[in-house]
C-alpha cells in the first residue's frame, strides 16, 4: 500500500510491508504523524487479525511524533515484526552506514525493578519486560544474525516517555536529545538501505548446540546474558518462566513447571538457560532426556560438564537407572535441587510419578504433538495428577507460537496432516516438493557449498536401519535395492519400492549414538551422505532440510490412510508405530501426523519434500500448481 502524504509539493512515501508491518516512512518531516498513526494501527490488525490493546494505541498515540520530529529525513521503520510477530522492534532510522534501533516506552508513572529482567510500576502493580534487555536483545539479532548486519552498523537506545528509569543501557528522555543522536548517524539512508533490512532475513550463523559449544564458558557465568549478546535473547514469556523458577530455588520451594511449547517454540533454549544458569548459582542441577542422540550431542558439545546431562528413562536396555526411574543410583547424586526434564513428552505415568520425588524444583517441557511411540504418556494431565496426588505445588505456563518458524507455516503443516488441506500462502519457508529425488539432492547440496547447514529426514520406512555393519542392505534409506529383512549375511525381503533404481544414490541410515549423530548435527558429517530418522530429528534444527515422505502415510480416497506395510519402525515392541498400525490405524495415523509435523519443521529457512508414493504427491501439487 502507498499513501502520498506530502506537503507543499515535496512527495513523500509512506509504505507498508508483509501483511500490513513493517510500516516505513520515508521523509518523516512532511508526513501526518495522525496518518501515519492510523496506518501503523491498520497494518497491526492486518498482521494479527485482530486489533491493538490501549496500551499500545496510547504508545503509538505519544511517541509517533516525537519520533518522526527528530528523524527529520531519515527513514523510520515502524514495528518491524521478528520471530514471526512473536516481538517487534518499535522504531528504526535508517542512515547510509548506520541504522538506529529505539525501543519507546510510554508508560506512566515510576518503575522498580523486580528480580533481573523485569520491573514493577507503583502503584499499579504492572509487570513488564526491562527494556534495556529488549533493546540489547533486538540489537544483538540485527547485528549478528540479520543480513541487513553486513550492510549497516546496528545501534541502539531506550526512548522513555512518562515514566522514571534508570538502568545500564542508553536512555534517552528528551526529542532535542534523540535529535542530536540521530543526526550523528550521518547521511540519511535511502529505498536501498530500508530494503537491506524490510526485505533481508534473520539467518542464523550457527545451531544452539554449537554457539553453546564455543561460549560455554561465558554461559557459565552468565548464561541470560552471554545468549541476549550473541542473538539468541529469550522472549518474554520464556523469560518470565526462566525467572519464576529460579525464585522457586532462591526461596527453597518444593515446585514442578509444566510447561507446553509447540514445535520450534524454544522449549530447549528454556532448558539450557536454566542449566547453565543454575550451575553458576552454585545448584545442584541436572539436565535430562530420553532422546539418546540429543543428550549425546549435547555432551559432546559441553565438555567438562558433560556429567551433569543424564537420561531420565533408560529402559530395560539401561536396567531402568534414568533419573526417572525406579534404579537410578539417588545416594550417587543426593538431593537435588533442579532437575529439568526436556521432550517430557516421551515420559511414562511411571516416569512422572519418580520423577516428583527427585528434586525440590522439577521442570517438564513438553510438546504433545511430538508423542512417537504407544507408550509415551508425557500431557499436561497426567502431569498435574502426579503433581497434585504427592500435594506438590504446580504452576502451567504455555509457549503458544515458534520461534524458529513461522507460526503460518506451522498451521499449514497441521491443516495438510489434519484436513488434508495445503494452503502455501505462508511466508518465511522456503517450500518446495520435488518430483525427481536427484534435483532434490542437488539443490540441497548447492544450498550446502553456500555455506548453509543442511540435514536429511526420513519416515522410518522401507529399511529398518542396521546397528552393527553400517553398510549393510538394510541401513540403505535412499537407493536400490532397499532391504526390509537381513538375517544371516542376507537380505531374505526386499522393498518393492524402486523409484531409487537408476538414480546412482546411496544414502544410509545415520544409527551411532554417540559418535554419527553429534557429529552430524554439528555440521561434521556429510549431510547428504546419511539421514536421520524422527529419532534423530527430534530436537535438532537445521537451516534447510530435505523431507523424505514415505509410504505409510498416503493420500487415498479423500483420506490419510495408513500403510502398516513399509513400516519399519520397531521401537517401542508391542507399543512400537509398526505394531499399532497393524492393530489400531487410527492411533497410528495420530502418531504419524505427530512425526511428520517433526519431520517438516526441522528447516528454519527451507523445507525440501520428495513423496515416495506418486499419488500423495500429485495430491499435494495440485494446491500449488
Amino acid at each position: 500500500m502507498l499513501v502520498e502524504l506530502c506537503h507543499g509539493g515535496i512527495l513523500a512515501n509512506v509504505v507498508s510491508f508483509d501483511r500490513g508491518l513493517p510500516v516505513v516512512v520515508y521523509e518523516p518531516y512532511c508526513v501526518s504523524p495522525d496518518e501515519v498513526f492510523n496506518m501503523v494501527r491498520k497494518g497491526y490488525i492486518e498482521y494479527y487479525g485482530e486489533k491493538p490493546d490501549w496500551d499500545l494505541l496510547f504508545s503509538w498515540k505519544t511517541t509517533i511524533p516525537t519520533i518522526l520530529r527528530a528523524a527529520d529525513n531519515y527513514p523510520v521503520i515502524i514495528e518491524y515484526p521478528i520471530l514471526g510477530g512473536l516481538e517487534r522492534v518499535d522504531y528504526i532510522i535508517v542512515g547510509k552506514k548506520k541504522a538506529l534501533i529505539i525501543e519507546a516506552k510510554s508508560w506512566i508513572g515510576e518503575y522498580r525493578r523486580v528480580g533481573r529482567y523485569f520491573i514493577c510500576s507503583d502503584p499499579l502493580g504492572l509487570t513488564r519486560l526491562d527494556p534495556c534487555y529488549q533493546l540489547e536483545n533486538y540489537v544483538a539479532k540485527f547485528k549478528y544474525l540479520h543480513s541487513a548486519g553486513s550492510k549497516l552498523d546496528f545501534q541502539g537506545l531506550v526512548f522513555t516517555y512518562g515514566f522514571k528509569y534508570v538502568n545500564g543501557c542508553y536512555i534517552v528522555k528528551d526529542q532535542d536529545r534523540l535529535t542530536r543522536i540521530i543526526n550523528s548517524l550521518g547521511n540519511p539512508g535511502g529505498y536501498i538501505e530500508v530494503d537491506y533490512i524490510v526485505n533481508g532475513r534473520f539467518q542464523i550463523s550457527k545451531t544452539l548446540v554449537e554457539y553453546i559449544r564455543d561460549n560455554k564458558e561465558k554461559l557459565l557465568e552468565n548464561a541470560i546474558k552471554a545468549l541476549v549478546g550473541g542473538g539468541y535473547g529469550l522472549t518474554e514469556k520464556q523469560l518470565l518462566i526462566v525467572e519464576k523458577v529460579l525464585e522457586s530455588l532462591e526461596n527453597g520451594e518444593d515446585k514442578a513447571y509444566i510447561i507446553r511449547g509447540v514445535s520450534g517454540s524454544g522449549k530447549t533454549l528454556v532448558a539450557l538457560t536454566l542449566f547453565f544458569e543454575a550451575l553458576s548459582k552454585g545448584y545442584r542441577v541436572l539436565l535430562t532426556y530420553k532422546n539418546n542422540r540429543l543428550l549425546n550431542t549435547l555432551r559432546r558439545a559441553l565438555g567438562k560438564i558433560s556429567g551433569f546431562i543424564l537420561f531420565y528413562s533408560t529402559g530395560p536396555q539401561g536396567r531402568y537407572r534414568g533419573v526417572a526411574e525406579r534404579n537410578f543410583p539417588v545416594d550417587k547424586y543426593g538431593k537435588l535441587d533442579l532437575v529439568i526434564y526436556d521432550e517430557a513428552q516421551r515420559m511414562t505415568r511411571e516416569n512422572i510419578e519418580l520423577s516428583m520425588i527427585r528434586s525440590r524444583v522439577k521442570i517438564y517441557l513438553y510438546d504433545d504433538e511430538q508423542v512417537l511411540i504407544g507408550y509415551e504418556e508425557g500431557i499436561c494431565e497426567n502431569f498435574t495428577k502426579a503433581a497434585g496426588e504427592q500435594g506438590i505445588k504446580y504452576s502451567l505456563y504455555e509457549l503458544p507460537k515458534p520461534v524458529r518458524i513461522p507460526e503460518s507455516y506451522l498451521e499449514t503443516i497441521r491443516n495438510l496432516l489434519t484436513r488434508g488441506v495445503f494452503e502455501p500462502g505462508f511466508k518465511g519457508i522456503d517450500f518446495r516438493i520435488y518430483d525427481d529425488i536427484v534435483e532434490m539432492i542437488n539443490d540441497l547440496r548447492k544450498k550446502y557449498r553456500e555455506g548453509y547447514r543442511i540435514a536429511l529426514v526420513a519416515s522410518f520406512t522401507e529399511t529398518p536401519g542396521n546397528k552393527e555393519n553400517r553398510r549393510a542392505p538394510d541401513n540403505l534409506r535412499i537407493g536400490y535395492p532397499l532391504c526390509m529383512k537381513y538375517r544371516g549375511g542376507r537380505c531374505i525381503k526386499y522393498s518393492d519400492l524402486d523409484i531409487y533404481r537408476d538414480t546412482g544414490l546411496e544414502i544410509y541410515w545415520l544409527m551411532d549414538e554417540k559418535e554419527e549423530y553429534p557429529r552430524y548435527w554439528m555440521g561434521l558429517l556429510d549431510p547428504l551422505k546419511y539421514c536421520a530418522s524422527v529419532y534423530g530429528a527430534q530436537g535438532f534444527e537445521a537451516e534447510y532440510v530435505g523431507v523424505i515422505w514415505g509410504r505409510d502415510l498416503v493420500w487415498r480416497n479423500s483420506r490419510w490412510e495408513v500403510n502398516p506395510d513399509v513400516i519399519t519402525d520397531y521401537v517401542g515392541g508391542k507399543d512400537s508405530l509398526k505394531q499399532i498400525a497393524r492393530r489400531d490405524k487410527n492411533r497410528a495415523y495420530k502418531l504419524l501426523v505427530n512425526r511428520y509435523i517433526i519431520l517438516l519443521t526441522r528447516g528454519t529457512k527451507g523445507t525440501y519434500v520428495f513423496f515416495e508414493d506418486n499419488e500423495t504427491r500429485e495430491y499435494i501439487k495440485s494446491f500449488i500448481w
